[in-house]
């Protein structure tokens, strides 16, 4: 009877151990997988804080440029629109004492002064056929004024510039990156049938 109750006690201790070692299996395979879940989480992690940092740049930059955009856009919108005051009176019954003076300009000359220019009539040599201009500006930028005098110039084969002085103000730092405007004072000539 001994040996049949140690043999039942055997069994026992041996199933117990048999459920244990699969329950630790069991266990050990769960802790291996979760592991590995962590681990590819982990890993998503880096790859998306990576993606965020390179985002957060590119807003960053989007941002610093947005000033700089709408103070260009500014700047070429306001060369679009023409001097205050002027498109009112042309329909109007008063009529403002400059606008004869005005209307007898060149078309170009009229371009000139509404982008900002200022330009006054002078006396021309003796004998000579054409209408002379001094002009000058301190509202315009290079990269404006320089395409803008090209454009009045090739839109009139009878008119040129004599003489062109660019001068940045002494207040700019050379080689700035902010919105300069130039001193410009040239002469212009335009040929006349006088």
């Amino acid at each position: 009877m001994n040996f049949v109750m140690i043999k039942g006690q055997l069994w026992i201790l041996a199933s117990v151990g048999v459920i244990a070692m699969v329950l630790l299996g069991v266990e050990a395979f769960w802790v291996s997988r979760m592991k590995a879940t962590s681990d590819e989480l982990v890993r998503q992690n880096q790859a998306q804080r990576v993606l965020n940092e390179r985002f957060r740049s590119e807003i960053h930059g989007l941002q610093l440029s947005q000033a700089k955009v709408s103070a260009m856009y500014v700047r070429l919108n306001d060369a679009i629109v023409g001097p205050k005051g002027l498109e009112g009176t042309r329909g109007n019954a008063v009529v403002n004492s400059r606008l004869p003076e005005l209307d007898r300009r060149p078309f170009p000359i009229q371009q000139l002064a509404e982008a900002g220019a200022v330009i006054q009539p002078t006396r021309p040599s003796a004998g000579e056929a054409t209408l002379t201009y001094e002009a000058g500006s301190s509202r315009l930028e290079f990269q404006r004024l320089v395409p803008l005098l090209a454009e009045q110039e090739n839109s009139n084969a009878f008119l040129y510039f004599d003489r062109v002085f660019l001068s940045r103000p002494n207040a700019t730092q050379p080689f700035s990156r902010d919105p300069t405007y130039v001193d410009a004072r040239f002469s212009i000539r335009v040929l006349s049938s006088k």
